[in-house]
């Protein structure tokens, strides 16, 4: 009888398996990484390579899709390494009996960390002063002092938190749009999206990528903001419509924006985006930092164990 087999695609789980390979191997399976070459992501047809003998998966933002549950009969579990879900067909794992897991939770201060680096950012050009200081220039940047200025978080889930607890702490005026949000943090108004996008200096996307937030912000809801106002996402690139992004920011009705993700990623060679001086561009990387990736490999693992032992 062929030995059942784990794969572990996401990269950063990768990193940390010799630290918990022995747990999977000791209860009889056989434990594959298979080499991602610089890619982000495996497809189904690469996954399905492996269907025969396959019964669990620690995945990073594969393509989980309904071809992939159709053509792995073995599959009981797939723990989605970090937060985000919608790279998987919940449907079609449900009608093959396969649960699905996340690590939630696990970057709440992470994340929050990365978003508060972009508005610091945006708020006093550091990135371009930088390249003009190595260029031999000496300039005199008029930033925005944080204190008093208004943020406005959409999306209160524990990342949202934490941004919202960062912004009191730098004084700054908080607000959230959340219609899924339980009590409200000390120090922030819940308010509703339009007004929240009409009166905030900083907008920080921090929801889910669901049908509902696809494209929540679009063209329409870009000309309720400021033209002084500053957008971060640091959800999923798809919450923002990125051709109206760019159109806004090109014609000065927005004053600038800080993505660490994108529609597509990697972001293409002949994005737009790469040209335009009022934006800072990341890697899909806010999560990344030592502690948040050890400690979600080893929430990631724990599920997968207890998953497969049931």
């Amino acid at each position: 009888m062929s030995t059942p087999l784990v794969l572990v695609t996401c990269r950063q789980m990768q990193v940390e398996l010799p630290r918990h390979r022995d747990r999977i191997e000791q209860l009889g399976y056989e434990v594959v990484a298979p080499d991602l070459a610089g890619r982000q992501q495996f497809t189904a047809a690469e996954l399905l390579e492996y269907s025969d003998r396959l019964v669990g998966i620690i995945a990073g933002d594969d393509e989980l899709d309904r071809t992939f549950f159709n053509g792995s009969t073995k599959l009981k579990t797939v723990i989605r390494w970090g937060i985000g879900m919608d790279s998987v067909d919940h449907d079609a794992a449900r009608d093959h009996g396969v649960t699905v897991r996340n690590t939630p939770g696990v970057f709440s201060h992470e994340v929050a960390d990365s978003a508060f680096g972009y508005i610091l950012n945006l708020a006093r050009g550091y990135i371009a002063v930088d390249a003009a200081v190595r260029r031999g220039e000496w300039p005199k940047v008029e930033g925005i002092t944080l204190a008093g200025s208004q943020l406005g978080i959409v999306g209160l889930g524990a990342i949202g938190r934490e941004i919202a607890r960062r912004g009191t702490g730098f004084g700054m005026d908080v607000v959230a749009h959340d219609p899924f949000a339980g009590t409200t943090p000390t120090g922030v108004s819940m308010i509703d999206l339009d007004s929240l996008l009409t009166t905030s200096r900083f907008i920080v996307l921090a929801c889910p990528l669901t049908s509902e937030t696809l494209h929540l912000i679009n063209a329409e809801r870009l000309a309720l903001v400021r033209p002084d106002a500053y957008l971060v996402n640091v959800a999923r690139g798809p919450v923002v419509a990125e051709k109206d992004l760019i159109d806004v920011l090109k014609s000065g009705r927005l004053a600038g924006a800080a993505l660490d993700v994108f529609e597509v990623e990697p972001l293409p060679l002949d994005s737009e985006l790469r040209n335009l001086p009022n934006v800072v561009l990341g890697a899909h990387n806010g999560s990344n930092t030592r502690e948040g990736v050890a400690r979600a490999s080893s929430a990631a693992v724990d599920f997968l164990i207890e998953e497969l032992r049931r």
